[in-house]
């Protein structure tokens, strides 16, 4: 079995998420979406039959798909073995997905006939397929229409649900209006931006939905994210605080479990990282520099970290200023120290090293900057 392109990809399939068995074994699960469906398609050496060349080629694949890896492995880019899969299987999709669904339906959308929800693309018809081969001829085979994964979610801990009750909201993913100013991006894209009536009013807000990926149970990434948030809330800050607002969580009433949350949304340009490749004039990045060290002391005396202090962590809006996002702590090498992570000196030593990037094309001017 080798690799090859095909001249003419179906354009709406994308891989949205791959699984691989790292250390433990070589079985991986590729999901793709086509046509408002999602296809697992599992893989493994398992599954080929008197097929030895199948089953080399597809280990040095595995290599080149690998979710933390370079993306490449012997000249093999993962997007080839993407394409690769997708070619494979587009028979399948054609018979199983001949047609969008109505929500994700570029045509639909922009005529307003359909209101794609975020339930939808959390939720979406789902078919489980796999990869076989005998005698190195590879089959797809659609195994059933269950799919084999859970979708991403979060246990939160009962205590943390009691509180938040009485300050924050819980919408219904089924509530809730996916916005694509592309409506061709429904085909492939990740919901983003939603809109959502959080009072009642009828009024609709528009809301960055943050999702979470994989599975999370205690004290996971999203807990230690509505824990910040909620004191965010309760410092009230004012607009001078240079930092995102929760306006609620995407919550499944029929499994009590957790998606996402839904963030104040930001009209931005791009992120810090991105703007300083620009090389801004100096007086911008020392407006910057002051804004995250003012919002830092704000936040640290209503006793939040940062955490995974950065450049990428730092969006800056429509009108040039900034705005501090991620709060579901971690660490970056080369912005903070491993044994300072989740910690004010770790958020004082990411802010010396923003600045330091911010500054780095005139290094003569870095203490025209803000002091921490």
């Amino acid at each position: 079995m080798e690799f090859h392109k095909k001249c003419g990809p179906l354009v709406s399939a994308k891989v949205i998420s791959i699984i691989t068995g790292g250390d433990i074994d070589d079985n991986a699960t590729v999901s793709v979406r086509f046509n408002g469906r999602r296809f697992n398609i599992h893989l493994s050496p398992t599954f080929f039959q008197n097929s030895p060349e199948t089953t080399t080629l597809y280990l040095r694949y595995l290599q080149a798909i690998h979710p933390f890896g370079p993306g490449e492995f012997e000249g093999i880019l993962d997007t080839d073995v993407y394409q690769w899969i997708i070619d494979l299987f587009e028979p399948l999709f054609v018979q199983l997905a001949p047609e969008p669904l109505p929500s994700f339906d570029p045509e639909k959308i922009r005529s307003g006939e359909a209101k794609p929800l975020l339930s939808e693309y959390l939720f979406p018809q789902t078919f489980n397929c796999r990869l076989e081969a005998v005698n190195e001829i590879p089959i797809p085979r659609h195994v059933d229409d269950h799919g084999g994964l859970v979708a991403p979610r979060t246990w939160l801990d009962g205590d943390l649900l009691d509180a938040m009750e009485d300050w924050t909201r819980f919408i219904d993913p089924s509530e809730i209006e996916v916005y694509f100013q592309n409506p061709e991006d429904a085909l492939d894209k990740i919901p983003r931006r939603v809109r959502v009536d959080l009072d009642g009013s009828g009024h609709m807000t528009t809301c960055f939905f943050k999702g979470f990926l994989g599975l999370g149970v205690g004290d996971s990434p999203m807990s230690k994210e509505i824990k910040a948030y909620e004191k965010i809330h309760k410092a009230n800050f004012g607009p001078d605080v240079r930092v995102g607002r929760l306006y609620g969580v995407v919550h499944d009433q029929s499994s009590d479990t957790t998606l996402g949350l839904l963030l104040a949304y930001i009209d931005h340009q791009t992120t810090l990282y991105d703007a300083v490749q620009d090389d801004k004039p100096l007086a911008m990045k020392q407006k910057w520099a002051r804004q995250i060290e003012d919002t830092l002391k704000e936040l640290h005396r209503a006793g939040v970290i940062w955490g995974d202090a950065k450049a990428d962590n730092v969006i800056i809006d429509k009108e040039n200023n900034v705005v501090i996002t991620d709060f579901e702590g971690g660490h970056t090498n080369g912005w903070v120290d491993a044994e300072k992570a989740g910690t004010v000196e770790g958020d004082l030593q990411g802010f010396q090293n923003i600045k330091a990037f911010l500054f780095e094309h005139n290094p003569d001017d870095i203490s025209d900057g803000a002091n921490s």
